[in-house]
């Protein structure tokens, strides 16, 4: 988990490379003694450097998802709010929030969600209609395999530094901004050669005829990334995603729409994520499958 928060920061940075040896453009009202010297590339060597050394950090996280099948006049749409606590190394988190979903011409449903993981992969998740706790060990198949196959950041960017189509490079009083927006088209193999790479082999083993072609036949429509670096620590402090994809399965055409943002704060400040006992105690326990 680490090696993917890593590689998405890094990834995301490389993105900018095109642009590596300007300096960033001051925002208005930035002054001049706050402004920076350092190029796009020595930011993003020092934020690397910052992403390998990050240990722990508290995230909020806010996503709107909207899913859709116009042939079938079918639309949902997701809304995401969500406090996360997490530890890296070992990995472990606490994730607090809600989430809304609604259907076009219906109510909308709306869902408390709270979920403790230990740092052996045990998950405390709170049934939001019972508010009964309920335990599952081992309940994330696949989370080594997963962790050990994320790519190192120094291959992504020799990966991903050809895909840069456009980007800005600003800075404000406290932070450097990177702006991209980059062509779907040329990410479309890079993303299917990723999740390829990152799915467990007993994932992609499992995928049927059907999904394997989905996969074959997904588009990255629009992709764009927006993020915040601390000018003082090089820590990422905001990450933006807006995305646009398609897919094609049994004759049908599904659209994929996500706007997503990411603040990050106390990076490196949590030395331990606690279940708390009446958790512990309270759980009924699932059984394996």
């Amino acid at each position: 988990m680490k090696k993917l928060l890593m590689a998405m920061a890094a990834g995301t940075l490389t993105l900018g490379l095109a642009a590596c040896n300007e300096t960033a453009e001051p925002t208005e009202g930035t002054s001049e003694e706050k402004q920076s010297d350092l190029t796009a590339e020595e930011v993003y060597e020092k934020a690397l450097t910052a992403s390998q050394e990050m240990k722990s950090a508290e995230a909020k996280v806010e996503m709107d998802q909207k899913i859709s099948i116009p042939s079938q006049e079918v639309e949902m749409n997701t809304n995401t709010n969500m406090d996360m606590e997490m530890t890296l190394d070992p990995m472990a988190l606490h994730q607090k929030g809600t989430m809304a979903m609604s259907a076009a011409g219906g109510e909308e449903m709306s869902m408390e969600i709270e979920v403790y993981m230990t740092e052996d992969g045990t998950m405390y998740m709170l049934d939001p209609q019972g508010e009964q706790w309920i335990k599952m060990t081992g309940a994330v198949p696949g989370l080594d395999q997963l962790t050990q196959n994320q790519p190192d950041p120094s291959e992504q960017l020799e990966q991903l530094q050809e895909y840069a189509q456009d980007m800005k490079f600003e800075q404000n009083e406290n932070e450097y901004i990177l702006k991209l927006t980059a062509d779907g088209e040329k990410f479309n193999e890079l993303i299917k050669q990723t999740l390829q790479e990152q799915l467990p082999p007993e994932a992609l083993e499992q995928m049927g005829e059907e999904e394997q072609k989905a996969l074959e036949n997904m588009n990255i429509n629009e992709l764009q990334y927006e993020m915040y670096v601390d000018k003082e620590t090089f820590n990422m402090t905001v990450m933006n995603m807006v995305m646009s994809m398609t897919m094609e399965e049994q004759g049908e055409t599904l659209n994929i729409d996500i706007d997503s943002n990411t603040a990050y704060e106390n990076i490196n400040g949590i030395e331990k994520i606690e279940v708390p006992q009446e958790v512990i105690d309270s759980a009924v326990e699932l059984p394996q499958q």
